[in-house]
């Protein structure tokens, strides 16, 4: 029996598995299979050499092809999402010379990146999607990312066909000057391939009409939304250009289901469906989401939505843009993630419930799996690398053992090893963390806040490790003014306060005895139990980005960055909270970040520390003698 080097390197891999890998490495396997593939090529006569790019739909679309070619024939395509020569080169080792077909999704990250898998994959069609804004950063304008997959048409022979998108203009202008012929798709008259009577409404499926020049064919698919339109003729064009008709690209394109993490729909025993898109979320991608949960039907709709990739600048406001829009369309709208607290300046008027924001993914899963009933309908959209929001519908039947909200793997959470934690393995960040030891509480009950009184909260981390460090300054600002004013700290549960008058004004004073990080859970605490609310409240925090020396007063806002504001506003779910911001910073230094606000200031510093503090504490009493906010 003859074995080509494809069939070789499979054998073996397959045979020896982890032991060949563990032996040479990984990195000298993939480097063995990207040598070998370029000299497999020659061979591979027969099938029909397919590249798919775009900025959004891309994967759909060759997992459509795939599915669609495989109806009448064999063959392979690249896995899952990954579009590197190194995926190409791995799925071309798997293809037989008597196959019919190969698919191979292309990156186009980085200007240049396709210049390699093109001479692997030497195509004979040419499909392309989109040109958007994945990748902006490393481009500067939709024409620059437009000219690097311009290339993969561009390589086609005049044998060739180039499937185009019609309705983006920078994606039919490639067809201009092609050798190949052009086969146009979309929703323009003059495409080639158009979708009429398009219908997606949940809880039904994308259903259209597909004109084909004098043949109109009826086309059901699984998918959901009426934006996977480009999606589905372009695979379609595809599967034309290698020879399929009409009826069969009908039949195969029926018979694909959603793809994972791509407006996939995942429906539990307890009848709460969840509309997975959580695979990567690039903002211009949003409104489609919102679009489909518009068009819906259901009982009640939640929108979650984690990390938005290619924002830019001014990404508090785009993200508070996309609050706004999304609680038009929803009954409840979360956030998570580090900048889910900025959204709350967006919250709808007389509608505090019905915007909620969370640091962490756990926290926002408890809160989704305590609400959600038999018909809701919930979108979790979000960047599965940062967010891995899945975790909120796998924690309704299993334990998961892992809440990092910092892995950075590309896996899902099922995927992942991970999931069940081995006996011994330390607490993983993201998890909930047990409150540290509370100091011994005195035996009296703490009276309740008066309705005049304010509560000056420090921020700080009680471990004497870090006294008179830039992070304890909000704890150095209330003890100076605990001093002045000649008031007694005493300890509570949650923490230590002080309470008097300051300037003939009432003061509580508060220090919460929890890391920076969970400070909101004790500060909810123990306004709860001594009644007080955050138009009563003052924050003071130290904040990086201003010198030291400078202090800068708030009446509301974001948490800029500050892991214990974000804490506060989080468990307040509000951000009217009058903050006074301490600067620590050091003007012109290169810090690290963490290391810096953790140790303590130089002897140098001190007396420039001493200064600020006391000017923040006269800060402080500035605002305690305005006329708070209206409730």
């Amino acid at each position: 029996m003859h074995l080509t080097p494809g069939k070789i390197l499979n054998r073996l891999s397959g045979a020896l598995g982890w032991r060949l890998r563990k032996v040479v490495g990984d990195d000298f396997v993939d480097r063995t299979k990207l040598a070998v593939a370029p000299h497999w090529r020659p061979f591979l006569k027969k099938p029909v050499f397919v590249g798919v790019t775009g900025s959004v739909g891309k994967t759909t679309t060759k997992e459509l092809l795939v599915g669609v070619l495989s109806r009448t024939g064999r063959g392979v395509g690249t896995v899952g999402s990954f579009n590197n020569i190194d995926a190409t080169a791995q799925a071309l080792l798997r293809l037989r010379p008597r196959d019919n077909f190969f698919v191979a999704e292309l990156s186009e990250d980085k200007p240049g990146v396709m210049d390699g898998q093109l001479a692997l994959l030497q195509p004979g069609v040419g499909v392309v999607t989109v040109v958007g804004y994945d990748h902006w950063s490393a481009y500067d304008s939709r024409e620059a990312i437009a000219a690097e997959m311009g290339k993969l048409i561009a390589s086609l022979p005049a044998t060739g066909t180039a499937v185009l998108n019609a309705d983006d203009a920078l994606v039919l202008a490639m067809g201009k000057g092609c050798a190949a012929k052009v086969l146009s798709y979309g929703l323009s008259p003059q495409a080639d391939l158009r979708a009429e009577e398009i219908r997606s409404a949940w809880p039904d499926r994308l259903e259209f009409t597909l004109v084909h020049h004098a043949a109109r064919v009826k086309i059901r698919t699984q998918l959901c939304g009426t934006h996977w339109i480009p999606s589905v003729l372009g695979a379609m064009g595809g599967a034309l250009a290698s020879g399929l008709t009409l009826a069969e690209c009908a039949e195969g394109i029926a018979q694909v289901p959603p793809f994972e993490g791509r407006m996939q729909p995942v429906t539990t025993p307890e009848g709460v469906t969840f509309i997975r898109d959580d695979y990567k979320a690039p903002l211009w991608t949003v409104d489609t989401c919102l679009a489909f949960m518009s068009a819906a039907q259901a009982r009640r709709k939640i929108i979650v939505i984690g990390s938005l990739s290619d924002c830019g600048a001014g990404a508090p406001e785009k993200y508070a843009k996309v609050a706004k829009r999304a609680q038009e369309i929803a009954d409840l709208t979360i956030f998570v993630g580090p900048w889910a607290s900025q959204v709350l300046k967006a919250r709808k008027p007389d509608a505090e419930h019905a915007l909620l924001v969370f640091r962490n993914v756990r926290d926002a899963a408890e809160h989704v799996n305590s609400i959600t009933r038999e018909g809701d309908l919930v979108l979790l959209k979000g960047t599965n690398k940062q967010d891995h929001l899945l975790r909120i519908i796998l924690t309704r039947s299993d334990p998961v053992a892992c809440w990092r909200d910092d892995c950075e793997r590309m896996l899902f959470c099922h995927e992942c090893i991970y999931r069940t934690r081995p006996s011994g393995l330390p607490v993983l960040m993201g998890e909930a963390l047990s409150p540290r030891t509370a100091p011994e509480a005195a035996a009296s009950e703490v009276p309740l806040i008066e309705p005049n009184e304010h509560v000056v909260v420090g921020l700080g981390n009680p471990e004497a490790r870090y006294a008179g460090t830039p992070h304890n300054v909000g704890f150095e600002v209330v003890e100076g003014i605990a001093t002045a004013a000649n008031l007694t700290w005493r300890p509570t549960p949650e923490g230590w306060i002080a309470r008097g008058a300051a300037q003939g004004h009432p003061l509580c004073l508060v220090k919460i005895n929890m890391p920076m990080n969970l400070i909101g859970a004790g500060l909810k605490r123990l306004s709860e139990r001594i009644t007080f609310g955050p138009d009563q409240c003052i924050l003071v925090f130290d904040d990086l980005d201003m010198p030291l020396g400078a202090v800068r007063t708030r009446m509301s806002g974001g948490a800029g960055g500050h892991r214990g504001v974000t804490s506060i506003l989080e468990a307040f779910q509000t951000d009217t909270f009058r903050r006074v911001k301490v600067g620590v910073g050091q003007d012109g230094a290169k810090l690290d970040r963490v290391a810096y606000v953790l140790t303590p200031f130089a002897d140098a510093s001190r007396p420039a520390v001493d200064q600020v503090t006391s000017l923040a504490g006269t800060q402080v009493l500035d605002l305690v003698k305005r006329p708070r906010q209206a409730k």
